[in-house]
């Protein structure tokens, strides 16, 4: 019998008191398988026009400082100026994640060791929250393993961690409200990793991948589509080989890091495809071989991606940092390592390290740290939020008077 160990975070709280939204047989009612910069330093790549950029594959060894400029070297510190506009407590153990509008969903820690977590939503404009899913709906071996929302969908993942067997799901989402039948988009078993997903407007956009090693290690990953409403997912792209990163939308773009150039090597292109114009590739940013990055998002006209490592090869993107720029360069560059995918607005990056935040103003040339909370734990806060935002969400847990973890502080600021 094959088994998988899997990791994940530790939810030690509540349980709501909210009637069950969803049946096993509603479920099967609406399945539907889906298949399925120093001067003024611009970001926008060489040759770029407003339009798709010339996709060239090439893989960007950059050897050439005069295009890398590193934060805390060439720009300037300088006092945080973003406050909390809400501040709100929640119970210790959920997490929030926001993708994007006024609404981020939460996974929920149970109330004791004899209940399991729920699925919630969190209002951002007023801080009212709800469970939108009380009991998982495949079967009582599944436990809720992730969740996102946008304003018009709800989607998560069901799993059987002894099985190693999952299930994406998506339901419709109006007012924070579900509405409509539960739609099963796809499953894999203990070869096929959980399914790395996202919600924008009203679209569910996954990657399915067999995991490193196992009986499917061979098969080729997908990244899918589905709107709400629809019969079945459409498949965006195709990847020989797993993807690098999760995938992310911002300003409209899907970033995806799938393999390229696969007859030369082992290369991770970040790709982003225009999701407002028949998913085309609208710019490219071939990583030096083997590199692989650990979050990218393509916004502001350009890629925000970081490596978890120092590779010791393949020019400055082979070091450990966050990067920001396209292909050709010139990159704005932070030594620090990447714990969570870049978010901000305009020329505004906020990049997370360690217990705080780097508040980058690529314009102004300028750097300030947003610190955690109060309290908070040695890791500090996290954001919520990816990409483009006008909510910037960040969450930590927090200690009560007698040193131990009690609550997650919950904090939106205004970008």
């Amino acid at each position: 019998m094959k088994t998988r160990e899997y990791h994940f975070d530790s939810r030690t709280d509540r349980r709501a008191t909210v009637s069950r939204n969803v049946s096993r047989r509603t479920l099967f009612k609406g399945t539907a398988a889906a298949g399925a910069a120093l001067t003024a330093i611009s970001l926008v790549g060489c040759g770029s026009d407003g339009g798709a950029a010339n996709v060239s594959g090439e893989p960007q060894v950059i050897t050439d400082d005069s295009k890398i400029t590193n934060v805390t070297e060439d720009f300037g510190g300088v006092d945080n100026t973003l406050t909390a506009q809400y501040e709100w407590d929640l119970p210790l153990g959920t997490v929030p994640f926001h993708c994007e509008g006024s609404w981020a969903a939460l996974l929920e820690a149970p109330a004791s060791a004899r209940t399991i977590n729920t699925l919630g939503i969190i209002s951002l404009a007023s801080g009212n929250t709800s469970t939108l899913v009380s009991e998982p709906i495949v079967g009582k071996t599944h436990a809720f393993h992730d969740v996102r929302c946008s304003e018009q969908v709800y989607a998560w993942v069901e799993m059987d961690y002894a099985a190693g067997a999952w299930v994406l799901i998506a339901q419709a989402l109006e007012n924070g409200v579900l509405v409509g039948d539960p739609v099963e988009l796809d499953k894999g078993d203990v070869d096929w990793e959980p399914a790395r997903f996202t919600a924008t407007g009203s679209s569910v956009i996954w990657q399915k991948m067999p995991f490193a090693t196992g009986a499917k290690s061979s098969e080729f990953s997908h990244c899918y589509l589905w709107n709400v409403g629809d019969e079945k997912g459409k498949d965006l792209y195709e990847s020989p080989g797993r993807f690098a990163t999760w995938p992310r939308v911002s300003d409209g773009y899907l970033t995806i890091a799938p393999r390229v150039n696969s007859d030369d090597g082992t290369y991770y292109g970040l790709t982003a495809l225009d999701l407002q114009n028949n998913n085309k590739v609208a710019a490219q940013l071939v990583m030096p071989e083997t590199v692989s990055p650990f979050e990218a998002v393509f916004m502001g006209e350009s890629f925000a991606f970081s490596v978890e490592a120092n590779y010791g090869h393949g020019g400055s993107l082979g070091n450990m940092g966050t990067f920001i720029g396209n292909s050709g360069g010139p990159f704005v560059y932070l030594s620090r390592e990447p714990l969570a995918c870049v978010t901000g607005k305009g020329s505004l990056y906020v990049i997370k390290a360690q217990s705080s935040h780097f508040v980058v103003d690529t314009s102004a040339q300028t750097y300030a740290i947003l610190t955690a909370p109060d309290k908070a734990l040695d890791f500090g806060d996290y954001p919520a939020s990816e990409g483009t935002t006008d909510r910037l969400v960040t969450y930590a847990t927090v200690r009560g008077d007698d040193g131990l973890p009690a609550l997650v502080r919950l904090r939106v600021f205004a970008l």
